[in-house]
C-alpha cells in the first residue's frame, strides 16, 4: 500500500481512526515530504477533537532531547521577532533567559532547564499574540516524525486526513 492508498483511507473515516494508525503514520512519514506532515500536524493542532495546541507542543517538548528542544524554541523565538520573544512568553525560567540577550540562540544546555510547562504556558501566550506559532511548531515537529508518532491515534488521524484534503483525495 502506498503514501496515497493510506492517506485515502483517512479521507473516507475522518472520525474513527484505524486500529493501524501508527503504522500507517510510519508509512506516511518515510514517504511524504516534511511540507506535507506539516499541513496535517497544524490541522492536528487546531481541531476541537485533540487536546489544544499548547498542550500538544508541551507533550512533544517534554519528549524530545536537549537539541530538539532548543531548536523548537528557537523557532517560536523566530517567528516572534527577537525583542518580542521576552515579552511574549512573560517570566519563569524561559522568560528570564530571554531578557537581555539579543538575537543569541537559546543552546541545549539551557533547554535542557525548561520545564515543558512552562513552554506549554509560553505557547499559549505566545499564540495569543501571535497565531504563527502553531504554524512554526508544525513546520519544526514535521521534521521529528517520530516525535509526532508520540501524539496519539486521535491526533495522527486528524494529521493525516489533513494531508489527504491537501492532496485533494
Amino acid at each position: 500500500m502506498g503514501l496515497l492508498d493510506v492517506l485515502s483511507q483517512y479521507q473516507q473515516q475522518p472520525n474513527r481512526p484505524p486500529p493501524q494508525v501508527i503504522d500507517d503514520f510510519d508509512l506516511v512519514a518515510r514517504e511524504a515530504q516534511p511540507e506535507d506532515i506539516e499541513i496535517g500536524l497544524e490541522e492536528a493542532f487546531n481541531s476541537d477533537d485533540t487536546p489544544p495546541a499548547e498542550e500538544m507542543i508541551g507533550q512533544l517538548y517534554e519528549k524530545s532531547d536537549d537539541d530538539t528542544r532548543a531548536g523548537l524554541l528557537n523557532e517560536i523565538l523566530g517567528s516572534l521577532g527577537g525583542g518580542a520573544a521576552a515579552g511574549a512568553l512573560g517570566g519563569g525560567l524561559l522568560g528570564g533567559l530571554l531578557r537581555g540577550r539579543g538575537n543569541r540562540r537559546i543552546t541545549p544546555q539551557e533547554a535542557h532547564q525548561i520545564p515543558a510547562g512552562e513552554v506549554q504556558i509560553a505557547a499559549a501566550q505566545a499564540a495569543q499574540k501571535n497565531p504563527n506559532i502553531i504554524q512554526a511548531a508544525s513546520r519544526f515537529y514535521a521534521r521529528h516524525p517520530r516525535l509526532v508518532q508520540t501524539l496519539g491515534q486521535a491526533a495522527l488521524a486528524i494529521l493525516m486526513r489533513g494531508m489527504a484534503r491537501r492532496r485533494r483525495m
